[in-house]
């Protein structure tokens, strides 16, 4: 092999020296790899900066080769700026369309190849938004919702990305760079023509679109009849009405009969929209006293979050303490909890807060007592007589906090835990048999009870002789 001493008269490397040098880097890096050192201490900046510029070159061509995703970056970074802008249309045209059906696996490899090209997108919006990218951002929106059409994304990774760039078109918008026209027959042409997963709001684009774009909009929509375009149609309306500060008509809309929950929350979210607090109190509290069901919780919020911006804090706390005379759990009690620490309360409330819980719901009460580090009133609470049963995962809880003060009824509960475990013949459930084994053998030992979990342990594997997988799972935790 030739040496690699000798330079250029202009200073540069040889082409033998360059050979030569990736020769030897192709051998080093076998050498590394097999002797596994590792030098990720050292800053990958500093390594670098020891390179020849050739090297680098060199280097950075075949990780692109290899890799779309570095191509791509490399293409964007050498485009001028007036190439820039065909470069990322060449991007989005080539990496986010497709023709063939994509199953479930092949989504979220789809989804994970086509997000570097949001990214760059994203960057594009940040340093340079103009109306030529308004333009191509809604035709990226536009392949990846007809991937969606012929593809499984039950992981939802394809439409994480259509909502991150049209998450991108609100923010170019809010740029003034976007046609007002274009975007309102853009808008109204992707929500009623293009698709039916995702709404573009009104109010959103309020100020892109300016008293032009919404005169075009509010034709557009009055084109489209009602019944063949029912929910997108009548999302569109109901967001002109919050958008024109119309209170009786977001009332009529929103509302409807007034007997869900639902529909009061979104009125009282319609009225904290239009900077109508005081109204949002009235018609969360309208909701709380005349509905029920669990989304009458929604409405204790929206109610709580009014009194606490006005800084009402005894409001708050008897919002919270009716909440939980209405409708106890552990949720309840820690926003009680909460509300009355802001003000010094708690002290006195804790005690009429538990006896509600413990009539209403027992299983709450174990946990807030857990959750509070009272572990013996919590195992008073799940051993007591009673027709009810704390239920696998409260019971791991108790026994694991009751281990440190009562070993030998925290291994009792374990061994229990594993009998139930092993009651069907799964491989997830001698997972978790094996688990609640080892927790109870390590009882077994605090409590000087490992001849009576021996005893188990032999009792057990005789049992259950015929499940090969759950006796070799015993024998590799060394559960003998």
């Amino acid at each position: 092999m030739a040496r690699c001493d000798a330079v250029a008269v202009n200073g540069s490397v040889t082409p033998a020296c360059v050979a030569n040098r990736r020769l030897g880097l192709a051998a080093t890096v076998g050498v590394v790899a097999k002797s596994k050192i590792d030098r990720q201490d050292e800053l990958l900046e500093n390594v670098v900066e020891r390179l020849d510029e050739e090297i680098v070159r060199w280097l950075l061509v075949q990780a692109a080769t290899d890799h779309h995703d570095v191509a791509r970056a490399i293409r964007l970074e050498a485009a001028t700026p007036d190439d820039r802008l065909a470069v990322l249309k060449s991007m989005v045209d080539g990496g986010l369309r497709t023709r063939r059906f994509l199953d479930y696996g092949e989504s979220s490899g789809w989804a994970m190849d086509a997000a570097p090209i949001v990214d760059a997108l994203a960057t594009a919006v940040e340093t340079a938004p103009s109306r030529e990218l308004v333009a191509l951002l809604e035709r990226a929106i536009g392949h990846v919702v007809k991937v969606i059409l012929h593809a499984d994304d039950s992981d939802g990774m394809i439409g994480d990305l259509a909502r991150r760039l049209l998450e991108l078109h609100e923010q170019i918008c809010d740029a003034g760079v976007a046609d007002p026209v274009a975007l309102a027959r853009w808008m109204a042409r992707f929500d009623f023509d293009d698709q039916d997963f995702f709404n573009t709001d009104p109010v959103r684009y309020a100020a892109a679109l300016g008293e032009q774009g919404l005169d075009i909009y509010r034709a557009e929509i009055a084109k489209r009849p009602a019944g063949e375009y029912d929910f997108a149609r009548r999302y569109a309306i109901e967001r002109l009405a919050v958008l024109d500060r119309d209170v009786e008509r977001i009332i009529e809309l929103l509302g409807g009969e007034m007997t869900a929950p639902h529909q009061f929350i979104k009125v009282a979210e319609a009225m904290l929209e239009i900077d109508r607090p005081a109204d949002a109190l009235v018609w969360a509290r309208r909701g709380i006293h005349e509905t029920t069901g669990w989304q009458v919780a929604k409405l204790y919020d929206l109610a709580a979050g009014v009194l606490d911006d006005r800084g009402d804090s005894l409001a708050v706390l008897d919002l919270r303490r009716e909440q939980h005379q209405a409708m106890a759990s552990a949720s309840t009690y820690r926003l009680l909890h909460r509300a009355a620490d802001a003000v010094g309360a708690w002290p006195a409330e804790i005690q009429p807060a538990r006896e509600v819980l413990g009539l209403r719901d027992r299983g709450g009460l174990v946990d807030v007592l857990l959750a509070d580090g009272e572990t013996d009133a919590a195992w008073s609470v799940a051993t007591s007589v009673g027709p009810w049963e704390p239920g696998a995962d409260r019971w791991g809880r108790l026994a694991e906090a009751r281990e440190t003060t009562d070993p030998a009824a925290a291994m009792e509960v374990y061994l229990r835990l594993s009998d139930e475990s092993l009651v069907r013949a799964d491989r997830r459930n001698y997972q978790e048999a094996v688990r609640h084994l080892k927790s109870a053998r390590r009882a077994a030992e605090a409590a000087g009870h490992t001849v009576e979990f021996s005893q188990y342990l032999a009792a057990l594997r005789e049992q259950h002789r015929r499940r090969p997988t759950l006796i070799q799972m015993l024998d590799k935790s060394k559960l003998r």
